[in-house]
């Protein structure tokens, strides 16, 4: 019987400043670090981090419009550039991870999945469920791809985590949901007030409420965040979203206890 599987999703300008190119918020990623920490050791349950680029790949990807596709020769400069951006980033997640004792492994999207004019056309997921198997934290990102139309484009952390998690389902793990940690008690309606729950019948009237993200972002914001949880959860995996640096919130959401945030089913 395997254990069940929790997604976790943390937001790019949760851990970095997007407002100052390259910067890290250090005392959010030592939250983030202890509540997987707590969260792994408390509930038994496996684990499957990613994290958004924040001020990291965004930039150089926004300088080469990298979500464009290959618009020409500089574009293999860009390509190369974000890859990097990104994989520096994710070296200081795992490090900090390391640091708590715990067996962080780096997973790079750019060399296990392969698009076709925006989608899925072959992936290598199966070194992620080895490492599930080992009771191990995979650890990706997310990241710039090769697409064989558009030559390459930008794959959002929520879409990286969501392939691998409609996989993992196929290889039957209980993939009971996915969480999203960002810098906001879930999703606000137009009165800044939470939304408790986003489902297939009320997205639309709570569409216009949901804005992009603050700073250099070319993945989508919140709306993307959203749209990507609704078709998770048709598939099976609910989504909630909460504040990530609100010490405490991710390793009770992970138990299962009530927090405050957005959940999204179906």
């Amino acid at each position: 019987m395997k254990k069940p599987v929790v997604l976790i999703k943390i937001g790019g300008s949760l851990i970095t400043d997007k407002a100052k190119p390259f910067t890290l918020r250090k005392r959010a990623l030592e939250v983030i670090a202890e509540e997987v920490k707590k969260a792994r050791e408390e509930t038994g349950k496996l684990l499957v981090l990613g994290h958004g680029g924040g001020s990291f790949p965004h930039v150089p990807a926004k300088k080469y419009k990298t979500h464009l596709g290959v618009l020409g020769k500089k574009s293999y400069q860009g390509i190369a550039e974000v890859q990097d951006a990104a994989a520096r980033l994710n070296r200081i997640v795992v490090a900090k991870l390391l640091e708590k004792g715990l067996p962080a492994f780096s997973i790079n999207p750019s060399s296990c999945y392969l698009m076709e004019d925006d989608k899925l056309k072959a992936s290598f997921f199966e070194v992620i469920r080895k490492l599930l198997d080992f009771e191990m934290l995979p650890v990706l990102y997310g990241d710039v791809l090769l697409d064989v139309k558009r030559g390459c484009m930008i794959i959002s952390t929520e879409r990286a985590l969501g392939y691998l998690g409609i996989y993992l389902l196929k290889q039957g793990f209980k993939v009971e949901k996915i969480i999203h940690c960002g810098q906001t008690n879930g999703v606000y309606d137009e009165d800044g007030k939470t939304i408790k729950l986003i489902n297939s019948a009320n997205f639309e009237h709570y569409k216009k409420a949901l804005g992009g993200s603050g700073g250099v972002d070319v993945t989508g914001g919140m709306i993307h965040k959203v749209e990507e949880s609704l078709k998770l959860a048709k598939k099976g995996i609910p989504g909630l979203i909460i504040d990530g640096v609100e010490h405490g919130t991710l390793s009770k959401a992970v138990k299962g206890e009530k927090v405050l945030g957005t959940r999204v089913e179906r």
